[in-house]
């Protein structure tokens, strides 16, 4: 699998599954309630510092 991360987005690459399990871990980190959004938001943050 692979991710490619910009400063506007994210793009997963890899089988259903494969994606399933990333987004699990994320929500994971986060609260059960996050949406999606405010996980990418968090992630682009982290990638600039």
């Amino acid at each position: 699998m692979k991710s490619y991360r910009t400063e506007s987005s994210i793009h997963l690459v890899g089988k259903a599954w494969q994606i399933r399990i990333m987004l699990k871990q994320w929500m994971k980190e986060a609260q059960p309630h996050t949406p999606l959004a405010v996980l990418l938001e968090g992630s682009n943050t982290n990638t600039n510092g």
